[in-house]
């Protein structure tokens, strides 16, 4: 059997016993051109007369400046006066996916919340799409790109990536703020991917070599056709 729920009507807080209640309405005045009703209520709790004033919203027009990628978009939107507009909130415009970055008012204030009432312009980059920047080092070559992913496309450091027929490896991430040269980032955390062109077979024995230096017997006579037949039977 289910519980029974007590439903309450005209439910409002009273002013004088400061809770929730019940209310009854004694009168109600609608002001002109539908802005909006005046109740006048005797609360059930404690029995205090008291109005309430409800006043219709009115429809405003907001201008926004929309960022998409190295295009500005200058956007319309119509939304009641008492709309709130919050950094980071998160809307829908033009079909595609919008985050708040700036609210724009008379004066030099910076506010994180604004009304409509109030907003002169409000400011958006598009979050549905991350474009990332990347450098490409070869030596004493570098060149730059830009890519478009998903933002939840995971980039890690040490990933091989082929770019115009070439191999290349990411070898930091960096999100603006800071980099990192071993760990993995979101798409739409990064700003630019570093990539470097990694070392070829030959220069890698070379540094082997290197790393390992000289001891006795390094060099006996057939050494380079020994490690050449032993490379060669593991590459298989």
């Amino acid at each position: 059997m289910a519980d029974d729920v007590e439903e309450l009507d005209n439910v409002t807080r009273c002013p004088s016993c400061n809770t929730r209640q019940a209310h009854e309405i004694l009168k109600e005045k609608a002001l002109k051109n539908d802005s909006g009703v005046d109740y006048l209520l005797r609360c059930e709790g404690c029995g205090n007369v008291h109005t309430v004033i409800f006043r219709n919203a009115k429809p405003v027009t907001i201008r926004f400046t929309l960022s998409d990628g190295p295009e500005s978009i200058p956007y319309e939107m119509d939304v009641d006066d008492d709309e709130i507009f919050v950094l980071d909130d998160e809307f829908e415009a033009l079909d595609l996916l919008w985050r708040i970055t700036r609210l724009e008012t008379d004066g030099d204030a910076k506010p994180r919340t604004l009304s409509a009432r109030d907003v002169r312009r409000v400011w958006a980059y598009r979050i549905d799409l991350a474009r990332i920047k990347r450098t490409f080092t070869d030596a004493e070559i570098s060149f730059s790109d830009i890519i478009e992913v998903d933002p939840e496309k995971v980039f890690s450091c040490g990933t091989i990536v082929k770019h115009r027929g070439d191999t290349w490896r990411i070898r930091a991430l960096h999100s603006g703020t800071a980099r990192t040269l071993t760990g993995k980032m979101e798409a739409r955390d990064i700003k630019r991917i570093f990539l470097h062109r990694p070392p070829s077979r030959e220069e890698i024995i070379e540094k082997r070599k290197i790393e390992r230096g000289k001891w006795k017997g390094q060099n006996y006579p057939g050494r380079e056709e020994h490690q050449e037949k032993w490379e060669v039977g593991h590459d298989e």
